[in-house]
């Protein structure tokens, strides 16, 4: 009987909601089809382990991948840039960790606060208002007292990352996950001119190309170990840290994935609920 009440809901749901089905549908084929490309080019890729739970893609499951191959330390991170609706660390406080949002938006931080506000009470995230820039970035971060290693950086600005991370030294990340500019494949090196308060206007003048972040990063000893199926983030690792725990081509050209903007829209199932952050 209760089998029977289930798939009337069922059938319900999808007479009257049959085009979104079919469109989720037809986006976890894409991505089904794209895992399954990138592990056959190389069994450690990361895209395979993707998946979304508070991230915008996939970013959430890459990361977790990430930390199952080279452990972690503190379980500490900072985020720059980060919204209510999707970030690269709300899942990472879930499984606890610690660690700090900078955000420029008024607005924004009103309704982080809102929503996080039992990770806030129980001091697992602090969040300030900080316009970044490359000429304050070690400033910012030593006031809201972080230095030394922790275990993650995620940079999400829409506009001067490849500049902040020329300065970062405050900070030893051991792992960092930047957006790109896949509008540039590799070789192509291209960044936005810097400007202090440069501000993006939703267009595709914004970011860097992955090929300008590879070269600046290997600079400074970190590795690109992947990118997320979307073609927005990238994810390096400490040199020292790579081994033969990833890909090892740890070039632009292996690890560039195309913008594919459609799989932003890949849904979980049910709306969300902000009662798991109560727990």
């Amino acid at each position: 009987m209760i089998k029977n009440f289930l798939n009337r809901i069922l059938q319900y749901y999808y007479a009257t909601n049959k085009k979104e089905v079919l469109f989720q549908s037809k986006l976890r084929q894409e991505i089904d089809t794209i895992k399954k490309k990138e592990f056959k080019r190389d069994k450690k890729n990361l895209i395979p382990h993707g998946f979304k739970v508070f991230s915008q893609t996939d970013e959430d499951g890459i990361l977790n991948e990430i930390f199952k191959r080279i452990g972690t330390t503190n379980k500490k991170f900072l985020e720059f840039g980060v919204n209510s609706k999707d970030n690269n660390t709300t899942f990472l406080l879930l499984n606890g960790w610690t660690g700090i949002w900078l955000e420029a938006s008024g607005s924004k931080i009103k309704k982080i606060k809102k929503k996080y506000d039992a990770f806030l009470k129980k001091k697992k995230l602090k969040i300030y208002k900080k316009k970044l820039t490359a000429e304050n970035i070690n400033s910012v971060i030593k006031s809201v007292n972080l230095k030394g290693k922790i275990d993650l950086l995620s940079i999400d600005i829409d506009g001067n990352e490849v500049y902040l991370l020329n300065k970062l030294s405050q900070i030893k990340p051991r792992v960092i996950v930047v957006e790109y500019n896949s509008k540039f494949p590799p070789p192509i090196k291209k960044t936005i001119k810097y400007s202090p308060n440069f501000s993006w206007k939703y267009d595709d003048y914004s970011g860097s190309s992955l090929q300008l972040l590879t070269d600046n990063l290997n600079k400074k000893k970190y590795s690109l170990v992947g990118c997320n199926i979307s073609g927005m983030n990238a994810f390096f690792i400490r040199k020292e840290l790579v081994k033969n725990k990833f890909p090892k081509d740890t070039s632009a050209k292996f690890h560039y994935q195309e913008f594919r903007i459609g799989l932003v829209n890949l849904r979980n199932s049910h709306p969300e609920s902000n009662k798991w952050f109560d727990q």
